[in-house]
């Protein structure tokens, strides 16, 4: 797939302290997100996008394919395999966090 910019408005909400970042689905409708992670898989950077709409309940991973200026350029994820690796990570990263709280 080719790789895409996505636009990163600099607005802040009252509620959101982080950048929002707002991407557009194959409808053409827009969707807030704000980076929740960064994690790296096989010294590639992933992005985890957490919705901050209402409508969606998930959130969304990206490759990271560098920078542009001050902007992450992301870029799907291309093959399931790649996929499944990164999802594997992610919930092991989030089990090591769920771990450490309730060590807490």
């Amino acid at each position: 797939m080719a790789d895409h910019d996505h636009d990163h408005d600099h607005h802040h909400d009252d509620e959101f302290d982080e950048e929002v970042i707002v991407l557009e689905d194959e409808d053409g409708q827009e969707h807030r997100f704000v980076l929740g992670d960064v994690i790296t898989v096989e010294e590639q950077d992933y992005a985890i996008l957490l919705p901050i709409d209402d409508e969606l309940e998930e959130g969304v991973i990206f490759r990271i394919d560098g920078e542009d200026g001050d902007q992450m350029v992301l870029a799907d994820i291309d093959t399931d395999e790649e996929w499944q690796k990164v999802v594997d990570a992610y919930n092991t990263y989030m089990d090591e966090l769920e771990d450490e709280d309730e060590e807490e």
